[in-house]
């Protein structure tokens, strides 16, 4: 009985990942082959609210999920990335909105968000 409701648990957390990239070059590569937005979701080692996003929020089923289907995802460390100079900053979590080309197509997004929240701002219209 443990080792189903252990499968069963561990199926709910995989089907809720998010495929992250990490590496910009890559994502614009990616959104241009696939046709897709770019989220790009950059934080720091320490960051609770990064740490929160994680545990918390991209684990929802219903965002990862639309995440997955919408965008690319990407992830990059704000000490260590090859973002562009105009995607850089020195607070977490940043969230930017990007076209396949890499510009900006909506307003970026500072700080922790709950899942309901987070999924209506990253919704594409």
């Amino acid at each position: 009985m443990k080792f189903l409701l252990l499968l069963l648990i561990s199926m709910s957390i995989y089907a809720s990942d998010i495929s992250w990239i990490t590496s910009y070059k890559e994502a614009i590569q990616k959104a241009q082959s696939e046709d897709k937005h770019i989220l790009v979701f950059m934080s720091k080692e320490g960051c609770k609210s990064c740490q929160f996003m994680n545990e918390k929020v991209f684990v929802d089923e219903a965002v990862s999920n639309y995440i997955n289907k919408n965008y690319i995802a990407l992830h990059l460390d704000i000490h260590d990335n090859d973002a562009p100079k105009s995607l850089q900053v020195s607070v977490t979590p940043v969230f930017h909105f990007l076209t396949s080309k890499g510009e900006k197509f909506k307003e970026t997004l500072y700080g922790g968000k709950t899942a309901p929240f987070f999924i209506k701002t990253i919704h594409i219209d």
